[in-house]
């Protein structure tokens, strides 16, 4: 058996897989901590439900963001944020009021359809008499289909194409609920008068109910 070398210094192992990644280990709360608030609210999840299912240690979430209202804000920010950052296909300065208008719903159908989380949120924060979003009214303030949608309006009404609406406020309500009620209903309706949120066809068909609505409602007599 040969000697041991006397005060040989023995090689370090090097550790695989567990450098530190503070990026992704944030994210992955973020993204955790949205799936648990959209499902459950506010009040329905506590911060070691989100901490076991992320699999990450407790205080990383105070580390990153200070509070489990801090982290259930940062998730309403980012969910609610998508509205500000998406980018709505340019609008072609010669389509007509009505076309313009028929492209602004397709794209808010088309953000709902990708986004449940935000539905769900918005949903909780109501039930919860909206008490964070009153808190933080920047989460929805910058809407861009709400702006784009009025500017499009008042482009017809000068037109002569649209009637001036009698409140364009409550334009603007009717505009969100034909679109959000299908997919904030989606279990009622296909429970109460079978009608089910799948698939493209189904898709396409209340999209181009709700376009009829608004724009017969809307067209000047």
């Amino acid at each position: 058996m040969p000697a041991k070398t006397k005060g040989a210094a023995i090689p370090a192992v090097p550790v695989i897989g567990h450098r530190r990644d503070p990026e992704r280990t944030r994210a992955r709360l973020l993204k955790t901590a949205i799936q648990m608030f959209s499902a459950k609210g506010y009040h329905g999840v506590s911060v070691d439900e989100v901490v076991e299912a992320a699999k990450v240690n407790k205080r990383m979430v105070y580390h990153y963001f200070g509070s489990k209202e801090d982290l259930y804000l940062a998730a309403l920010e980012e969910v609610f944020g998508r509205f500000v950052r998406l980018e709505i296909a340019p609008l072609a300065s010669d389509a007509s009021p009505m076309d313009k208008l028929s492209q602004l719903l397709a794209a808010n159908f088309e953000f709902l359809e990708k986004n449940p989380e935000f539905v769900r949120l918005l949903l909780w924060e109501n039930l919860d008499n909206g008490q964070r979003l009153a808190a933080h009214p920047q989460y929805l303030t910058k809407n861009p289909f709400m702006d784009r949608f009025r500017m499009v309006v008042e482009e017809g009404v000068k037109a002569g194409v649209f009637r001036q609406p009698r409140d364009m406020r409550h334009l603007l309500v009717n505009f969100i609920g034909l679109s959000f009620v299908y997919y904030s209903n989606r279990y009622s309706l296909a429970a109460t008068i079978g009608l089910k949120n799948t698939g493209k066809e189904t898709h396409g068909m209340r999209l181009a109910q709700v376009i009829d609505l608004v724009l017969n409602g809307l067209l000047a007599r």
